[in-house]
């Protein structure tokens, strides 16, 4: 079991050695001596069933499903509360797309393009799929995760905003709004092309489609939705449609819609009379054909004047209903639903009681907002190998609810940005976190692992790069899931918790799987040591090996990496699973004595001080350099590249770099509050040239070698100087931690932590009144956004900075 091979390997065991052992023991061959030969044979027989099962079914556990029961059906038919969810904007890759968690199902989705007079340029004007360099922002300003949700789209001259809401559960009937105005700048366009399509994942449905005086109508029929009837048409009846036109597409793959479209369309004429005066517009021809049986998707467009509003109402024909959500009823249930939110919020978060201002409720609510409406649902198969198998192979089909990082450049599930994402998500609603947890561990394989990021589906599969397609069973990724359900237990109310027994108790055997699989694959040289796989160790074009599955990717580790180096924080990582798995256990009853005796073994503090303590802060150990450097190379004729160079030979040593690493023993909250290593730690935080700024912590100390360092020829320093919001989110509620309990630092923990909160809540403010998004880093000398955006994965745990709930 986990505490006895730890208890052993620790030196716990009577009559064990206190010293530590770093020699690999071998397997003894049997010796038949003087038995039977009889049993010599069977000892053979049974030594071809082990192989057999090393070389066979080893590799088949790679592919194969957890044998534990799933935690959520893959599909919303089970609870009237997961069905309550069967639609929603799960389509974070596009700016405004709906779908319900069906896998290979109906899509719907916008496309636009404004009319400029007198010029149109398709491939730069031409939305659809999110992206960082078309719009001045785009943003939701409330999304309740469920119910509604509103978006503001800023783009050249005009504002688009889209609005979506449901009605009850079981009518499952669903309508959403699309605005446009023009802001009266110089660029600002005549009018607008509204692209409305309804795409098919599967061609086993039926669709038939016709005009209306002022839009179109569409029956469908699905084999798991039944039958339904779709309307996209003006809100106002007496709006002059400047053009209409559909387009029926055979076969046509759904991650290729835009190009489709764009093909497609073509200049034409405008010859009608109304308000606008434009010679070309961009249109489909308007004498399209009716839809055969073999058309899986169908593009609606409306060209309208601005300023322009449509909308969409979508109906379940398999029951009956007495009101139609449209028109006046959709407005009123939005602003009922605005209501609500606003009342909820805060209700939740306290940010007027507070003291803060309408504006940081703005920024607040619209952070929260992005991270909640940027859940999606996706469906196919991960690419996966490891060291059993020769060749990458496919995973089994599934589905995941999950949210993601950013919908313009990570529009998919990564592993242990989630655990993060949920720790604000939880605080919202438990039954949505309890969901997506649920739906990460049924990912998990027959040998308790779970690829770190889910890849699925073509339409994701179009955003990543090649070489980081593929997801190696051999690693392993920071395991924060624990912290959101930590942090959802410790929220939950006694009634909830005893409603959510049943779900919680699978979760808990699939964690406990989950953390088997870390604590036997991801294990250091030295006892109670562990080690992050999957580092280079024979690269010379990197300064420093990045560690990919540590999340922290380029940070500075041991610059030549070996099977004896061992990581800091990942034992911390495995120190709080293995407190929150007995925390949990204990919750619902079940015997978590191994875990409780591997928890207090990895959170001895003098254990921990004499693997990781250098005597001024906590670091990893390994072979390590502490001169390199890249150097111009000659590789070939007339091609140089940067080469590394070793200018001072690798010894074993801790591993002298100033930065994250040094805190998590800190930040996971592993040391008591009487450490003298907290104190050293509060004492040096704000050190000249170490990681404190005014924006928040740098990844890497200033004064430290590597701060700011190329990795590579292209490769610009990544985790090595900038502010991450997750890291400074951890460190303020692990400061808001010490602070609050009995100590000698007490008083210390509460300065640092009044400090770094305001740092980090204005720097972020500011930057999003100033650029309109939240950012995936910070520069840690200007406090400028900086990366990725809109980045509302992690990022957005600033609200529950602001609101003071850890």
């Amino acid at each position: 079991m986990a505490a006895e091979t730890l208890r052993k390997r620790s030196g716990k065991d009577k009559g064990s050695s206190s010293t530590f052992k770093t020699t690999k023991t071998k397997k003894e061959k049997d010796k038949p001596g003087g038995i039977n030969k009889w049993v010599a044979v069977l000892c053979a027989v049974l030594l071809t069933i082990a192989l057999v099962r090393v070389l066979y079914i080893k590799p088949n556990n790679l592919t194969s499903q957890s044998y534990l029961p799933l935690v959520y059906p893959e599909c919303c038919t089970g609870s009237e509360e997961q069905l309550s969810r069967l639609w929603g904007t799960y389509r974070p890759q596009v700016y405004f797309g709906i779908r319900p968690r069906i896998p290979e199902s109906v899509i719907f989705g916008l496309m636009w393009m404004p009319v400029h007079n007198p010029e149109y340029v398709l491939n730069h004007d031409f939305r659809h799929t999110s992206e960082q360099s078309d719009l001045k922002s785009f943003t939701w300003t409330h999304h309740d995760g469920n119910r509604f949700g509103v978006q503001v789209l800023q783009d050249k001259g005009y504002i688009l905003e889209t609005s979506f809401a449901k009605t009850n559960v079981m009518l499952q009937d669903w309508s959403a709004r699309v605005k446009v105005r023009a802001t009266g700048a110089a660029e600002s366009p005549q009018a607008i092309h509204l692209y409305w399509y309804l795409g098919i994942e599967h061609n086993q449905s039926k669709v038939r489609i016709s005009r209306l005086p002022n839009g179109f109508s569409v029956y469908g029929e699905t084999s798991e939705l039944g039958k339904f009837h779709m309307r996209y048409k003006t809100v106002n009846a007496d709006v002059k449609v400047m053009h209409n036109a559909y387009n029926c597409g055979e076969n046509i793959p759904l991650h290729l819609l835009t190009d489709y479209v764009k093909g497609k369309l073509k200049p034409i004429p405008y010859t009608g009379r109304g308000p606008v005066v434009t010679p070309i517009i961009v249109a489909f021809d308007p004498a399209s054909t009716a839809c055969s049986e073999s058309s899986n998707i169908v593009i609606m467009q409306l060209t309208l004047p601005l300023p322009a509003e449509v909308e969409i109402v979508y109906e379940n024909l398999n029951i009956e209903r007495t009101v139609t959500l449209e028109g006046a009823h959709f407005d009123d249930l939005i602003s009922s639903y605005m209501s609500d939110f606003n009342k909820k919020f805060e209700e939740k978060f306290q940010l007027k009681s507070k003291g803060y201002t309408d504006d940081h409720l703005v920024f607040a609510k619209s952070t929260f907002s992005n991270l909640i409406g940027g859940i999606g649902y996706f469906y196919g198969r991960s690419i996966v190998k490891s060291s059993e198998v020769e060749k990458p192979i496919y995973y089994w089909p599934a589905a995941l609810y999950s949210a993601v990082p950013s919908r313009s450049f990570f529009p998919r599930g990564f592993l242990w940005d989630e655990g993060f994402h949920q720790l604000l998500i939880s605080k919202w609603d438990n039954n949505i976190s309890l969901e997506v947890i649920g739906h990460w561990l049924n990912l998990m394989n027959a040998d308790g692992w779970i690829p770190r990021e889910q890849i699925l589906g073509n339409e994701a599969l179009m955003k990543v790069p090649k070489e980081f397609v593929v997801q190696n069973a051999d690693y392993a990724n920071p395991p924060t899931m624990f912290l959101a359900l930590e942090s959802m237990l410790t929220s939950m109310q006694p009634s909830e918790i005893l409603d959510h027994h049943s779900t919680l108790k699978k979760v808990f055997h699939r964690l406990t799987m989950w953390y088997n699989w870390y604590n036997t694959t991801q294990v250091g040289p030295l006892p109670t040591t562990y080690r992050w796989r999957g580092r280079n160790g024979t690269t010379d074009r990197e300064l420093n090996p990045k560690t990919l599955t540590s999340g922290l990717d380029d940070y500075p580790r041991a610059t030549h990496p070996t099977d004896e180096e061992y990581h800091v924080d990942l034992r911390c990582w495995m120190a709080f699973a293995s407190r929150s798995l007995t925390n949990l256990g204990d919750l619902l009853g079940i015997n978590v004595d191994k875990y409780r005796e591997t928890a207090e073994i990895l959170s001895d503090n003098d254990l921990l001080k004499k693997l990781h303590w250098t005597g001024d802060y906590f670091a990893d150990y390994g072979l390590h350099s502490e001169v390199v450097g890249l150097k111009n190379t000659r590789v070939a004729q007339n091609v140089v590249e940067k080469r590394r160079v070793v200018r001072k030979l690798p010894q074993p040593q801790f591993v002298k770099v100033q930065g994250y690493i040094n805190l998590f023993p800190f930040i996971l909250m592993i040391l008591e509050p009487s450490s003298p290593e907290l104190g050293h730690i509060f004492s040096t935080l704000k050190s000249d040239n170490y990681i404190w700024s005014p924006y928040g912590l740098c990844s890497v100390g200033r004064s430290d070698s590597y701060y700011l360092k190329y990795n590579t020829q292209h490769d610009a320093p990544y985790w090595r100087g900038p502010v991450w919001i997750n890291i400074n989110f951890l460190a303020i509620r692990a400061l808001d931690h010490y602070a609050k309990v009995e100590g000698p630092y007490k008083d210390l923990s509460a300065q640092l932590y009044t400090e770094l909160r305001r740092n980090v809540v204005q720097n972020m403010y500011k930057e999003f009144t100033k650029t309109g998004f939240i950012w995936e880093q910070y520069n840690c000398k200007t406090g400028k956004g900086q990366s990725v955006h809109p980045f509302t994965g992690w990022s957005s745990l600033v609200v529950l900075i602001m609101g003071e709930q850890y």
